[in-house]
This record gives C-alpha cells, structure tokens and sequence, in this order.
C-alpha cells in the first residue's frame, strides 16, 4: 500500500495540473509552454513589467526569462518597448495577438477552476487557499 504523506500529495497535484494544463494548451496549438502561458499572463497584469519583475515574480534567473520572452516576441506575442527611466531595460507588453490568445487562455482557466474544485465546498477551497499560502511561505522562509 502507497504512504499518501502531504509531500506526495502535493507533488501528485502540482503534477497533475500541470500534466492538464499542458493538455489543454496543447489544444490551442500555440506552440508555447505552460511557462511560457504563465510570462503572458505577468506581462497583462503587471503594467509596467520588466524582465527582471517576472524573474522575480517566478522566483527564476534572467537568462531563463529572456529565453521564455525571446520566445514569446519572436511568436508575435508580446513586443518591448522603451523604458525612459532606464535606457538599460525595456518595458514588456503584450500585443493584440497575444491578448487573443489570453482571452482563449481564460476559458481553460474557467474549466481548470470548475475541474480542481468539483465536490468541493466554497469553505473547504478557502481552507486550502488558507494552507497552501502557509506552505508557501513555510518554504520561501530561509
């Protein structure tokens, strides 16, 4: 018999949304990543957004952001444009293709919603929110 701690039963979930959110963004035949998904969606909400504020968002290095924003332009996604207070960086937006694509992304989350929390209570969804912020922050404390 399999020992269901939390651990497994939280790597068990994270896999398993991600093994259908790749599924269903498959389905849109975008060929991009759930990662890639999760930079477009930053971008939309986050005005002004830099690289470097979605290398810190995804707690991930920059090199691994300016390939996954590389990506993403050369798709016709997202275009830079110029940050005036720092010539250095670029502001990161997300273009009328890529919007689309944000607004079709929205149904999946609809139906990924409705999915994960099926004969699930709205106080039992909230006590989960309630842990996992906990669990996260357990982790990100040093």
């Amino acid at each position: 018999m399999v020992n269901n701690t939390t651990l497994d039963n939280l790597f068990q979930l994270v896999h398993a949304l991600k093994r259908q959110l790749h599924e269903y963004i498959e389905q849109l035949d975008l060929e991009i990543t759930p990662m890639h998904v999760h930079v477009i969606k930053i971008i939309n909400k986050m005005t002004p957004c830099t690289a470097i504020d979605i290398a810190t968002v995804l707690e991930r290095d920059k090199a691994q952001i300016t390939r996954l924003v590389s990506t993403l332009i050369e798709k016709g996604f997202i275009i830079k444009t110029s940050n005036p207070a720092d010539k250095r960086s670029s502001y990161l937006c997300v273009t009328d293709s890529g919007m689309e694509i944000i607004k079709r992304l929205a149904t999946i989350d609809n139906v990924m919603q409705e999915k994960i929390t099926h004969n699930i209570s709205i106080d039992e969804v909230a006590l989960f929110q309630q842990i996992s912020d906990k669990m996260i922050n357990n982790l990100r404390d040093k």
